[in-house]
């Protein structure tokens, strides 16, 4: 059988942590790249004016909130917003696989590969995982869990225990099962020691919401506060249940023993935290930067953890708190608070997002010999500090499906 050769001339080639490449000719062979080279001067004027990168991954979302036209009120209190959110769960229930599926037509366009998805139900697992079939998507089904009482503790054992042992089932490598303790205000302790055992033996990822809130510090330390009053509310309270002087680091103590963990958002780390993140880099810290303005937290702590060594990349989080799934304007707005170029910060939504995920970082560069799988933002720039400028700006956010035959 012949072989199919496709030619994608590019205005620049971007591979995370690498510096551009401006007018570039691949050549693509049965899907596979043969050849990457400069252009010759006679084809630089056949360039599309796209930036290539491999595909994008988004390390956290909730799809189920895909159909959300604006985040969900209030911002605070927050849990006032848990109230909200529960509501919108309540009421989407019939139509949760569509939700998720909607998600993941959404992300493709935002020139995403990869998604790890947080899995409230059965059918949104089905609609996930389908749905990743059916675009060519590879991603984490993390299974949410949440409980305090004695029987629902029971009850979202069994759950989890019936997610993870099906992962070997799944036909598809490139999904993968995954666990989702929720957070430590509406998790028991027990139950997220269970989900660390699970995970571990398993040999799973597994993520979890930390430090997210000043009211979930108040709730470790103290046991009092907006978090022990919505419990309470829910009758759902135990008074022995978190020791008094409990800290963030105590959770990350307990994450460090599975290979590959995820604290979501980390808004209020303190020292200690990041110098024992710095040091345990296979838990990564997930922060979802327009999720944070939204909830109008104090400056994010990702350039000390970053400073100390720390693993931190990007998640959209869900539309409850984000105006939309794309992980590149979050790492749009991380641009605009260093003076690192973007492509230095590319691996927080490539490699390191996919190592963090449990996923082979390998498939996130564009090299010779490796299945094609890219990204194309539609941008123009004339030099590497043009490129640099444009990229952070807002305005570039649009992709195009790598259709390589329109540039061959």
């Amino acid at each position: 059988m012949a072989s199919h050769t496709e030619i994608l001339r590019c205005g620049w080639l971007m591979n995370p942590g690498q510096p551009p490449q401006q007018n570039m000719r691949l050549s693509i062979v049965d899907g596979i790249v043969q050849e990457i080279r400069p252009l010759p001067l006679d084809e630089q004027r056949l360039a599309a004016q796209v930036v290539v990168m491999p595909v994008l991954v988004n390390a956290h979302t909730h799809l189920e909130f895909s159909r959300c036209a604006q985040p969900l009120p209030p911002p605070n209190p927050f849990t006032e917003w848990i109230r909200s959110v529960i509501d919108y769960r309540t009421s989407r229930a019939a139509e949760v696989a569509d939700d998720v599926k909607a998600g993941v037509a959404e992300s493709v366009t935002a020139g995403v590969g990869v998604l790890g998805e947080i899995t409230t139900s059965a059918d949104g697992r089905a609609a996930f995982e389908m749905a990743c079939r059916d675009t060519g998507c590879s991603g984490v089904s993390f299974r949410e869990v949440i409980g305090w009482s004695a029987e629902r503790i029971a009850e979202q054992l069994a759950v989890a225990t019936e997610h993870v042992a099906a992962d070997g089932q799944l036909n598809d490598a490139s999904i993968v099962r995954g666990l989702s303790p929720h957070a430590p205000y509406s998790v028991h302790p027990n139950l997220f020691d269970s989900m660390v055992e699970m995970a571990i033996d398993h040999r799973v990822p597994l993520a979890l919401h930390l430090a997210e809130t000043t009211a979930e510090l108040q709730l470790l330390d103290q046991q009092t506060g907006p978090f022990a009053d919505f419990l309470k509310s829910l009758e759902l309270w135990d008074d022995v249940a978190i020791p008094p002087g409990t800290t963030p680091l105590a959770y990350l103590e307990k994450l460090a023993k599975v290979p590959h963990a995820l604290a979501i958002h980390g808004n209020y780390f303190g020292d200690r935290e990041i110098e024992f993140l710095g040091r345990h880099p296979n838990i990564a810290v997930v922060y979802c930067p327009r999720t944070h303005a939204w909830f109008q937290h104090p400056a994010h702590p990702w350039k000390k953890l970053r400073a100390a060594g720390a693993t931190v990349v990007l998640g959209t989080d869900g539309r409850s708190s984000n105006p939309d799934l794309s992980v590149w304007k979050e790492l749009q707005t991380v641009a605009r608070q260093t003076t690192e170029p973007v492509w230095d910060l590319l691996p927080m939504i490539t490699t390191t997002a996919a190592a963090a995920l449990g996923l082979s970082p390998d498939d996130h560069t564009i090299r010779e010999g490796t299945p094609f799988r890219a990204a194309m933002l539609n941008c123009v720039a004339e030099s590497e500090a043009q490129l640099n400028t444009r990229l952070s700006d807002t305005a570039t956010n649009r992709f195009q499906v790598c259709n390589m035959t329109q540039h061959g």
